[in-house]
């Protein structure tokens, strides 16, 4: 019983250091230093993800070198079972051991394997922790392969645990930027066409519009501005990064698992870890807020136009005429046709249309109009 309560007042302890660790930094190095007390282990790791892309992004090591993560993070994430498989951005704050997510004989004949022993683990423990749907970041422990292999115990203790990091992540940040929100809608595509993910935000935006409405109007480069619901959205595609979360979503197989890939004579994992390499014909939409001024305020700066100019070339854009522009800023309207014959030929067009598409980043005038969903 004294043993049960001594766990569970440390297990509190370690929770309590979470939330009062000043930084990411300082709350890893208290939990890597009081965990094995709960859990053994011989090395560990922690990265953030990315809110507006679903990356796992660098972050700190226990025990094993720094540089290590940045070869994951460049190639070996690509053949992570636990980025291929579970835990997904479906399945959060559950923890997973490396030894149900893939069977010990299809693991040694993955790529993933020489990273491991590169990284001197065998046995692996990861959760994948969030706030309300939306995954903050990645955190697991190993151990090498003359130790025993995590147990439901441990499991159990970093389930607890893990909802705690990303709650405190989550409320520094918000502390330290009272503004920050992530306002990006992320949806994934199959190759047919079915809505494979929808993460929070974009389930918000959409309401009940149809996802299939946003990937009939996505354009294949650039970015389209959308009006949902009386509010202007700006709709474009992402590349699937190599540390992607997205990338168990690259084949619509995902769901039925990689047996079902490819012939019964071939490699289940050449087959898995094949086709979401070559990304399977998957399509990222990204949604984010548009706001027009404060949008082409950012990326008119990279004309170096002066402040007047800037400011004609604001008002242009957001459709008012040569006359209009003149009497807003008290000039005259010849002035604003010079200033708007500059701008043109800073930025390398020859038309207020062509201007706004360029600003825009839209690959052409007819992708920049407003469609209402």
């Amino acid at each position: 019983m004294n043993g049960s309560h001594g766990r569970e007042g440390l297990l509190l302890k370690i929770i309590e250091m979470t939330y009062a660790a000043v930084d990411n930094s300082q709350m890893c190095h208290s939990l890597f230093s009081a965990l094995p007390d709960l859990i053994p282990f011989s090395s560990g790791v922690f990265m953030p993800v990315n809110a507006e892309t679903m990356e796992l992004e660098k972050g700190l090591c226990f025990n094993c070198q720094p540089a290590l993560m940045e070869t994951y993070l460049a190639h070996y994430a690509l053949q992570d079972p636990f980025v291929l498989r579970q835990p997904s951005p479906m399945l959060l704050n559950q923890t997973m051991r490396l030894s149900d997510v893939i069977p010990a004989a299809e693991l040694g004949r993955s790529e993933f394997s020489e990273f491991m022993r590169q990284a001197s683990y065998h046995h692996a423990l990861g959760i994948l922790t969030g706030v309300a749907q939306q995954p903050v970041a990645v955190f697991s422990v190993h151990r090498q392969r003359h130790e025993r292999d995590f147990c439901a115990d441990d499991q159990s203790i970093l389930d607890r645990i893990g909802p705690h990091l990303a709650n405190a992540i989550t409320l520094r940040q918000q502390l330290s930027d009272p503004g920050q929100r992530s306002e990006t809608g992320i949806l994934v595509f199959g190759g047919t066409g079915r809505a494979l993910y929808l993460n929070t935000v974009a389930q918000r935006i959409l309401g009940t519009t149809s996802p299939q409405a946003l990937l009939s109007v996505l354009p294949a480069n650039g970015s389209v501005v959308i009006n949902l619901a009386s509010q202007c959205f700006r709709l474009s595609r992402m590349p699937l990064a190599t540390a992607s979360l997205l990338r168990r979503f690259a084949i619509e197989e995902t769901a039925s698992g990689p047996n079902e890939c490819l012939p019964a004579d071939e490699d289940p994992w050449e087959c898995w870890s094949g086709a979401t390499r070559k990304g399977a014909g998957a399509v990222i939409a990204v949604l984010q807020p548009f706001h027009q001024r404060i949008d082409l305020t950012r990326r008119l700066a990279n004309y170096g136009l002066s402040p007047r100019q800037h400011e004609v070339a604001v008002w242009a854009l957001r459709g008012l005429a040569n006359g209009e522009i003149a009497r807003r800023i008290f000039i005259s309207e010849q002035t604003v046709r010079e200033h708007c014959q500059e701008i043109y030929f800073r930025a390398g067009v020859r038309t207020r249309a062509e201007l706004l598409a360029k600003v825009l980043g839209s690959s052409g005038a007819g992708s920049i109009a407003e469609i209402s969903l």
